[in-house]
C-alpha cells in the first residue's frame, strides 16, 4: 500500500511537471506567434521603404537629367550670346527662313 502511495505522488509530481513544461510551450509559442506577427510587420515595412526609395531614387535621377540638360542649354545660349555674330546670324536665317517659305 505504502509503494501505491509512493507511485501515486509520483504520478502527481510528475503531471504538476508536465502540467508546467506544457504552460512554459504554450507561452513560447504564443511568443513565437507575436515575433512573427511582429517579423512579417517589419518585412512589409522593409518591403515599402524599399519601393519608396527605389521612387526617389527615379525622381533624383530625372531631376539630375533635367538639370544637366537645363545647364546645357544655358551654356550653349551663353556660348550663342558672346558670340554675338553666330547668333546674329542664326537668328537672320531664322527670321529669313520664315519669310521665304511662302515664295
Amino acid at each position: 500500500m505504502t509503494r501505491l502511495k509512493e507511485n501515486d505522488f509520483i504520478v502527481q509530481w510528475e503531471n504538476e511537471d508536465l502540467a508546467q513544461v506544457e504552460a512554459q510551450i504554450a507561452e513560447l509559442q504564443a511568443r513565437r506567434d507575436l515575433i512573427l506577427q511582429r517579423r512579417d510587420g517589419a518585412v512589409a515595412a522593409g518591403n515599402a521603404l524599399k519601393s519608396s526609395a527605389k521612387q526617389i531614387l527615379k525622381a533624383a535621377t530625372e531631376t539630375k537629367k533635367a538639370l544637366a540638360e537645363r545647364k546645357l542649354i544655358r551654356a550653349r545660349w551663353q556660348v550663342d550670346i558672346d558670340g554675338g555674330d553666330i547668333a546674329w546670324r542664326r537668328i537672320t536665317c531664322l527670321i529669313w527662313g520664315m519669310f521665304s517659305e511662302g515664295v
